[in-house]
């Protein structure tokens, strides 16, 4: 493909995105023209203006970087845990038997639940959301690594010992190109939910400074137009971090000259 024909291939996507963006926005200037309601239906114009309000609040910004914090680091900790149960699971099939029960229940237990029982177990409620990211992440990356690790190609395992492959050079050539697509779905799947998780939990537990605590005052005193913002920056929010992340888990794929497509559960 020549660079003439990839950049009018992007501009035809940019172009439909606006129009389809119009599109929705136009619905919603329309859906709160109707209801003429705003304590109901808030219009993008009065979210915009509000918005504005609340960006000069310093409180926001800590309060967005604070929301931010506990969903990385619940992220970080749900990934490295789930990683570990899958290589352990790998190795030893007694573990395997023994870990499956305990993530599967995680895996369908409805979040909110989890969320009454942190709020009972934890002194802290700024650690909730921590944990209950933790919990929705942890089930996703052990699937998706296990899978990936159970189907590595046994011929190049073989090859390797007949070469004498050391322990390390096994690792950097077979295992992690091969499990990294499936972390790599892992990855944006788990973050997504760890996002909307860990929201759902501060909105429950109320941390100082966190974006829940302001989505459920907004909702207490009937401050729609708050409530849409606050929404509004964790729809960006969102968006803004798994794309990061996949930026990231691409140059890392591209490194071990793994293809970008993700594969998994």
């Amino acid at each position: 493909m020549t660079t003439s024909t990839t950049k009018q291939a992007k501009l035809i996507k940019l172009y439909k995105i606006i129009i389809v963006t119009g599109i929705w926005l136009g619905l919603w200037f329309l859906i709160s023209a109707v209801i003429d309601k705003e304590i109901l239906f808030v219009s993008p114009y009065r979210v915009v203006l509000t918005f504005k309000e609340l960006v000069t609040d310093l409180a926001f910004w800590r309060s967005a970087g604070m929301s931010i914090f506990r969903v990385s680091v619940g992220f970080i900790i749900g990934m490295l845990f789930g990683i570990i149960c899958a290589l352990l699971a790998h190795r030893f099939d007694f573990f395997r038997l023994f870990i499956t029960p305990l993530l599967t229940v995680i895996r369908a237990t409805p979040v909110a639940s989890f969320i009454i029982l942190a709020l009972v177990w934890i002194t802290n409620d700024s650690n909730v959301p921590i944990f209950i990211c933790v919990l929705m992440v942890s089930p996703i990356v052990w699937g998706n690594v296990t899978t990936g690790l159970d189907r590595i190609d046994r011929g190049l395992l073989d090859m390797s010992r007949v070469f004498r492959f050391k322990t390390a050079k096994r690792i950097r050539f077979i295992y992690i190109p091969s499990v990294m697509p499936y972390i790599m779905s892992a990855a944006t799947t788990g973050l997504g939910l760890a996002w909307k998780a860990g929201i759902a939990a501060e909105v429950l537990c109320t941390p100082a400074f966190s974006i829940g605590k302001y989505i459920y005052n907004s909702k207490i005193y009937l401050e729609t137009p708050e409530l849409f913002a606050w929404t509004t920056l964790v729809v960006l929010l969102s968006v803004a971090l798994e794309k990061i992340l996949v930026f990231v888990m691409k140059k890392t794929l591209k490194r071990y000259n793994v293809g970008g497509d993700a594969k998994g559960d």
